[in-house]
């Protein structure tokens, strides 16, 4: 009864539904719970790191702003057109900048803090253009084919390391799995003391070489 006025009232204050349900089911069947709130998590991670700005939108930006300086674009109208062509970059304010007709001294470094790969030869390369007079096109085209090449050498590796991903989390999952079986029919019986200290240790042994095999993904990437 507490339970469900605490949910009522957390309802009212405006926390999220899927919130609600995580803790009620964390609190129901703890092993289940705890299982669906780091699946959760880690959807919620992937979702994240998907919607951020990597190489390809780089190299679509830097080929676009090559395209536009070849055609005879001046490097304001030019940057405002390419960042069009990677609408995941934050180059607003670069844009900004160039479009006020500030110094490419200020407008270099906007573009070097909103490119993910190659910031600082890309605000270098303005900087050229700029001292010089010269479009460096030549220059901006190497550098989409740079950022280009370091996407594909991106995906290389996670298609490498797919298979060890999978077989990690199937490892992991497949304990917890069984556990939550168990336990909504009843056969868990964790109160036996011996057992529940050898399900206690057999989770933490799990966590752990999972986690070894997290860290290890990580220094591949």
């Amino acid at each position: 009864m507490l339970r469900a006025v605490l949910v009522a009232i957390a309802m009212l204050s405006g926390v999220p539904l899927p919130v609600l349900g995580a803790v009620w089911l964390a609190t129901s069947l703890p092993i289940p719970g705890v299982a669906v709130i780091a699946a959760w998590a880690w959807v919620a991670r992937r979702r994240a790191g998907a919607t951020r700005p990597g190489p390809d939108d780089e190299a679509a930006m830097l080929h676009g702003l090559a395209a536009e300086m070849a055609g005879g674009a001046a490097p304001r109208a030019a940057l405002a057109a390419a960042a069009g062509r990677a609408p995941r970059l934050d180059l607003s304010r670069a844009v900004r900048l160039a479009e006020a007709g500030m110094p490419a001294e200020r407008v270099a470094p906007a573009l070097a803090a909103a490119l993910p790969v190659n910031g600082r030869l890309v605000a270098g390369a303005w900087l050229l253009s700029a001292r010089s007079g010269g479009p460096a096109v030549g220059v901006f085209h190497s550098l989409a084919l740079r950022s280009a090449e370091e996407g594909a050498l991106r995906r290389e590796r996670r298609a490498l390391t797919a298979q060890a991903r999978a077989s990690a989390w199937v490892v992991a999952g497949l304990p917890v799995v069984l556990l939550a079986v168990m336990a909504l029919t009843g056969r868990l019986g964790l109160g036996d003391p011996a057992l529940a200290g050898v399900v206690v240790v057999g989770v933490a042994l799990q966590a752990a070489g999972v986690g070894a095999v997290v860290l290890m993904l990580r220094g591949a990437r």
